[in-house]
């Protein structure tokens, strides 16, 4: 049972043309085109409009009275269904947008719902399979089975009575005069939608609620049920497919391995009908779509989540790029910072043809831009470069109203993901081939092996493009080499995905953390997370461990980061007490990652050290805090330490470049002369201590003599 503004609701019956399907348009043209060519002559559109919810019979009494008594209305209306027909199995059924969001919720809900439709049940039953919402309904009443059709109530009491339930328990669902008059003389909680007549007082005073179109009462649904948790891990993704296209700019590791789930989530109910991401990897494009998929491994839990309704596209492919930003409702981009400004261009380039395109389109909905970047107030960036890029190919107002309708929000993920290397991925197709050749029994010798320091050769890409050829039919539903998963991206599993409370869509998602102030969650996650990472990444690759799982198994390290943790933490509790309950979470969420993160290489993890160790980054910004604060940073100290001398010992970056970036980092660090000469002299000579112990000199004197201006 549902209740809906204090009325219990155990049934919802719906009519089907014009309030589910957008077919009234479409049934006058073809109306339109069998009249005039049957009497040489069109119905009218106030006779059509006339028409809106009578039943057949009563449709034809009132075509005599218009074109004669002999009007050959049987005939007229078999060749416009004829024509319709045509039309809808060749395009589909344009069904209204939120129609399946809306009967997900109602069927979760636990009412028993029906159509009451005055079309012919051989099309009714056409069209609700065709729209694939047949599965829906329980029963079906159809206007060549009623007596009296519309505005008399008996079609919504028949169906009423079929659900064995009393009308007074039923929502019904119109669009048209005589479909409100029909549902509130059969005495149910009548719901009104804008259909191609306005509604008049007559049809407003006979509506309990009227809502101007499927997603307006899609969200006043959402007020009376409760919202669901966040999924578990191995929960499946929602069966039924909503009206929406999704794009996810950046197939990486993080938009392949936790957004495209997240999205494949969607709100519990329904998930969107099309995925689509971009990547310039050919392995990766070719591999997903010739598997129709690919699969995200939790190695903590030992299971692989298949992400399918995923399109790769080229992202070297301007058209492909622009149909996504066309297309979608929401966009997520997952770019790395040295991208986003060659990638603003085509950004911008599709945000355009967006904007040209509404009036021939009426695609005048916004997008909801995920910025999923690991960077404190990464939107302002994006913006920025976006606008450049459209200024150069369009006028400065034009600009300014395309990003003024658009919702651009920052996010912060805390999942671990890695991806699979083009060699492992290359290995993992030469395996799957030669399970495939096996079934065939024909085995094929000809695989050439390869390791991970091995660049992949045009032999290895040929030998690639014989896989993938061999194996592209072999992966569509009911094939038995089906279950043979192409596994991409390795995930630790936490679900929740922080996001900023700025666009209406995301409200209905269900991993969506909503947070008003972002650059909180922000801050911990870059000092917290980003910043702990990249010290134990640094510190584990100088002790020559692999992987982030496996440095976290020597008890040295392991004390080390959690100590890190606490450090961290102490500043953080002090800076935004506010977040005290996430802080918390994300720590232990952070630890308990590391802990099992055994795909997670340290080298991705540690690169690019002099950037993450700038002055107002993860790891300076937190001991700049900790000084002013007066509280301890020595775990802070070694992880900088570890960073410097990975770039010298492991990066082999000139001593001189490792200088004058500390001299010019610290040096914009708000603190006072003698803190910063305490924090340059405790740097310099642990990074001498660091190097000397693997047997390296390094002639400190020398540094420090290195004048702050010669920087």
């Amino acid at each position: 049972m549902l209740i809906f503004h204090d009325y219990p609701v155990h049934g919802a019956i719906f009519d089907m043309d014009g309030t589910m399907f957008d077919t009234e348009r479409l049934r006058f043209q073809t109306l339109k085109q069998a009249s005039q060519e049957l009497i040489g002559q069109e119905f009218s559109d106030d006779y059509l409009m006339n028409c809106l919810g009578l039943s057949a019979k009563t449709a034809e009494q009132l075509a005599q009275k218009h074109y004669g008594e002999d009007v050959p209305y049987q005939a007229i209306r078999k060749r416009a269904d004829e024509l319709e027909l045509e039309t809808v199995r060749h395009l589909g059924v344009p069904i209204k947008k939120g129609l399946v969001q809306v009967l997900e919720r109602l069927r979760k809900s636990g009412l028993r719902m029906a159509v009451a439709t005055s079309s012919r049940r051989a099309i009714a039953e056409e069209y609700l399979i065709n729209a694939n919402v047949y599965k829906f309904f329980d029963v079906l009443v159809c206007g060549d089975e009623v007596e009296k059709g519309k505005p008399h109530p008996e079609i919504f009491l028949k169906a009423a009575e079929q659900l064995n339930l009393e009308t007074s328990t039923c929502l019904m669902f119109e669009d048209s005069e005589n479909g409100i008059r029909s549902a509130y003389d059969a005495a149910g909680i009548t719901i009104l939608f804008k259909d191609i007549k306005e509604p008049n007082d007559d049809m407003l005073s006979k509506a309990n609620f009227y809502y101007q179109d499927m997603y307006e009462c899609l969200n006043a649904l959402d007020q009376h049920i409760p919202e669901m948790g966040m999924p578990i891990l191995q929960e499946a993704f929602p069966q039924s497919l909503n009206q929406l296209t999704v794009g996810i700019h950046g197939f990486g590791a993080i938009g392949g391995g936790y957004i495209a789930q997240i999205l494949s989530h969607w709100d519990g109910f329904t998930r969107p009908k099309r995925m689509l991401a971009s990547t310039r990897n050919r392995l990766y494009l070719e591999s997903v779509n010739t598997f129709a998929g690919y699969s995200i491994r939790y190695g903590q839990s030992s299971y692989d989540e298949r992400i399918d309704n995923l399109t790769v596209i080229d992202a070297n492919n301007e058209q492909q790029m622009l149909e996504m930003y066309m297309q979608s409702s929401l966009i997520a981009l997952c770019i790395p910072e040295n991208a986003i400004e060659s990638e603003a261009r085509v950004i911008a380039k599709g945000l355009l043809a967006r904007f040209m395109s509404q009036d021939i389109q009426n695609n005048n909905e916004p997008i909801t831009f995920l910025i999923v970047l690991n960077k404190v107030c990464a939107k302002y960036l994006v913006l920025k470069y976006i606008r450049d890029a459209l200024l150069e190919i369009t006028d400065e107002d034009i600009a300014e109203h395309i990003l003024s309708e658009h919702y651009f929000c920052d996010t912060v993920v805390n999942r671990m993901v890695s991806k699979l290397t083009d060699q492992a991925l290359y290995r993992q197709l030469n395996i799957k081939h030669r399970l495939y050749i096996q079934s065939q029994a024909n085995l094929n010798e000809d695989a050439v092996e390869l390791s991970d320091e091995t660049t992949l050769s045009e032999k290895h890409e040929q030998q690639m493009t014989r896989c993938l050829e061999d194996l592209r039919d072999q992966f569509q539903a009911g094939q038995s080499m089906q279950n043979m998963d192409l596994i991409l991206f390795n995930s630790e599993a936490d679900m929740p995905i922080y996001v900023e409370n700025r666009s209406p869509l995301l409200s209905k998602m269900r991993q969506m953390v909503l947070v008003d102030q972002i650059a909180d969650i922000q801050m911990i996650k870059n000092r917290l997370w980003n910043g702990s990472h990249a010290m134990l990444a640094w510190y584990a690759s100088l002790n020559e461990m692999e992987t982030i799982g496996i440095a976290m198994s020597d008890q040295k390290m392991q004390r080390f980061v959690e100590q890190l943790v606490d450090e961290i933490k102490l500043g953080l509790g002090n800076i935004v007490p506010n977040q005290a309950k996430e802080l918390d979470r994300m720590a232990e969420s952070f630890l308990n990652s590391c802990r099992s993160a055994y795909k997670d290489p340290c080298e991705r993890v540690a690169r690019d050290p002099l950037r993450k160790l700038s002055f107002n980054e993860r790891v300076l910004g937190s001991i700049e805090q900790h000084i002013h604060q007066q509280i301890p940073y020595q775990n802070l100290l070694k992880g900088a330490i570890y960073g410097y001398v990975y770039a010298l010992k492991i990066l082999d970056l000139d001593e001189m470049v490792i200088v004058q970036h500390l001299q010019k980092n610290i040096a914009q660090l708000d603190v006072t002369e003698s803190q910063r000469k305490v924090l340059l002299d405790a740097l310099y000579n642990g990074i001498q201590s660091q190097l000397k112990d693997a047997g390296i000199q390094l002639d400190v004197q020398n540094l420090l003599a290195t004048p702050l201006e010669a920087v």
